[in-house]
């Protein structure tokens, strides 16, 4: 009896590690694949769709919702939740961050309650010295 009620906690601090483990991936990918849609679009406002059009793709890949999903980009190094939004520069050797802020829902629990917790995921976009600009 001990050992059931020993073991129901513990599983679900394994679950919610686990989840937690699968936001950080999926918010680090959807990072890396919207700064690559970005840096190959024709031009900042066709990137800045497609971006965040792939982030989305990509927590849906990994089936998490894609409702509180928020695109910025800031300056390199910088903070992702204090740091002043920027906007994407596609001119050749520009470098910033892309930031894809995820909301962390957690099992068995409804998603008010964890709706302040998010998960950032982060990747340093260098736009090509050698590209075209349009």
């Amino acid at each position: 009896m001990l050992g059931v009620l020993v073991m129901i906690p513990v599983l679900y601090i394994a679950m919610s590690a686990l989840t937690v483990q699968a936001t950080t991936f999926a918010a680090a990918q959807a990072a890396r694949d919207a700064a690559r849609l970005l840096d190959n679009a024709p031009s900042a406002t066709t990137g800045e769709a497609r971006a965040l059009a792939a982030a989305r793709q990509t927590l849906a890949d990994q089936n998490l919702a894609t409702g509180g999903v928020r695109l910025h980009y800031v300056a390199t190094g910088a903070d992702c939740a204090t740091a002043p939004a920027r906007r994407p520069d596609l001119s050749p050797g520009a470098v910033y961050d892309v930031c894809i802020t995820v909301p962390l829902v957690l099992p068995l629990l409804p998603a008010d309650l964890t709706a302040a917790n998010t998960i950032t995921g982060v990747f340093t976009l260098h736009v090509g010295e050698f590209r075209e600009t349009r």
